[in-house]
């Protein structure tokens, strides 16, 4: 039998989209779990994910049930996905849970492709002025460096350092405060990377919740696997802190009041809704909203994005041609001076 300890890492969201999506068109034709997990193999990448879900065959092909050998595999598959496949096989819908769960995942996987695709261009112009003004000082440089000393000028050496240097520490900022930092955190935040982060962390909470009360998971089991699902570490700390209302007969709409989780217009609907099979519902159409917002941040973010980008590169890239050309300047005075 697989060891339940072995090895694993969680995948990325388009990964698990693929999997579930896949594996719910196998149940519903009826395909044997251990041929199904076999072939799923096959549109995996290679890695530890990939391991995982051979481990998952082989303990089904043991005859273990498919909700504990799932519940094995702790490092690959989030609580989210496994409470929901304990649902799933309780209620006898299994294709259709693995559908939901699918979906869910795709949503993941495309707001973060979105921001990804927005941070793109400043990136990739940054590493290329970096990489072409490397190259220039290792190449270039010590001829430049030479002649300035040679003439007893100054050595643009701190110039061109400095301007890499300067580019360099951007890029680090913004890798690690606009994309690393919790989008809600103490300190300093990007205004308007954190203001994106912040709409996909709600829109992924509505979506998370409509998906767990629609299968019927307890409200309080259904907010503690939303917290642990939760991309916004301040946000999931909030709500965990409201959840405990929950338990002593909180509903939904006071919980996420109290953790100040939506803007008082989406509570709204989720209050409405409160007590009725429309609840689901009401989380889908709030994490629309969020979605429809998060959308709008990028599409600003975009085009202000890449004139900043230009900006900054372009002055980054005036001060390290100039640290090579001003010995050059200065020669030249020189000469003209005689």
């Amino acid at each position: 039998m697989s060891s339940a300890g072995a090895p694993s890492a969680v995948a990325g969201s388009d990964e698990l989209a693929l999997f579930h999506r896949t594996l719910a068109e196998f149940c519903r034709a009826e395909v044997p779990l251990p041929r199904a997990f076999a072939a799923l193999q096959g549109d995996l990448r290679r890695g530890k994910f990939r391991e995982a879900v051979a481990q998952l065959g082989a303990d089904v092909s043991e005859g273990v049930p498919l909700g504990e050998a799932y519940a094995r595999r702790r490092g690959a598959f989030p609580p989210l996905y496994r409470a929901l496949v304990e649902a799933g096989i309780v209620s006898g819908d299994l294709p259709g849970v693995l559908e939901e769960i699918a979906r869910h995942a795709a949503r993941r996987a495309e707001l973060l492709q979105r921001l990804r695709r927005a941070l793109a261009y400043p990136l990739v112009a940054a590493v290329f002025v970096l990489c072409i003004g490397g190259a220039l000082v290792f190449l270039v440089g010590p001829t430049l460096f030479g002649l300035a000393a040679a003439m007893e000028l100054p050595s643009p050496l701190p110039y061109a350092a400095g301007a890499l240097g300067a580019l360099a520490f951007v890029m680090l900022a913004a890798l690690v405060f606009g994309l690393l930092r919790p989008v809600d955190g103490v300190g300093f935040r990007w205004p308007v990377v954190g203001r994106i982060r912040l709409y996909g962390a709600r829109s992924s909470l509505a979506a998370t919740l409509a998906l767990l009360l629609r299968r019927n998971v307890p409200l309080p089991t259904a907010l503690a696997l939303a917290c642990e699902a939760c991309d916004d570490r301040r946000l999931a700390q909030r709500l965990q802190l409201s959840s405990e209302g929950a338990a002593a007969g909180a509903n939904l709409s006071e919980v996420l009041r109290e953790a100040h989780a939506f803007e008082p217009t989406l509570l709204w609907l989720v209050e409405a809704a409160e007590g009725t099979e429309d609840l689901p519902r009401a989380l889908e159409d709030v994490s629309g909203v969020c979605v429809r917002r998060f959308e709008r941040a990028v599409d600003r973010l975009s085009v202000l994005a890449t004139p900043a980008a230009e900006l900054v590169v372009g002055a980054i890239v005036f001060a390290f041609a100039y640290s090579f050309l001003a010995p050059l300047f200065e020669w030249a005075e020189g000469i003209f001076r005689l």
